[in-house]
């Protein structure tokens, strides 16, 4: 699937699926995240990834774990030349707002819980993504 700058796009996988993710921009961040989907409070976490692994960088063949401490994706492979960051929250209207931006502006925030509504995904909140090519 392609996902056009600004915007979102949420999929059910299976255990053994594989997603690769080109980033066609070469610059463009993308906020990635990942839930249980019988679970809507467990997700890829973060600050949970970060203790785990001891560093604040996945590399390729690290786990990567909820915030109930459950493997839930294996970073593969990494061909870019980009950095990943675990660090910065997800952009919401009220960074935009901080930045002096009053009219309404895409964020990360909105266009996941877009995404996951039209998977009649629910989640209970917007955790810390994984910010592929920060």
């Amino acid at each position: 699937m392609k996902i056009p700058a600004r915007r979102g796009a949420a999929t059910h996988l299976r255990k053994g699926q594989k997603v690769k993710i080109i980033n066609t921009h070469g610059s463009q961040v993308v906020d990635f995240w990942a839930f249980n989907a019988n679970n809507p409070g467990e997700f890829m976490s973060m600050e949970h990834c970060r203790v785990w692994l001891g560093r604040y960088r996945p590399k390729p063949g690290d786990a990567l774990i909820t915030n109930q401490r459950r493997n839930i994706l294996k970073f593969l492979e990494d061909t870019s030349p980009g950095v990943h960051d675990t660090m910065m929250a997800a952009c919401d209207r009220f960074r935009y707002e901080q930045l002096g931006c009053h009219e309404y502006h895409d964020n990360c925030t909105d266009n996941l819980w877009e995404a996951l509504a039209a998977v009649r995904f629910k989640p209970t909140e917007t955790p810390c993504p994984f910010n592929l090519w920060q």
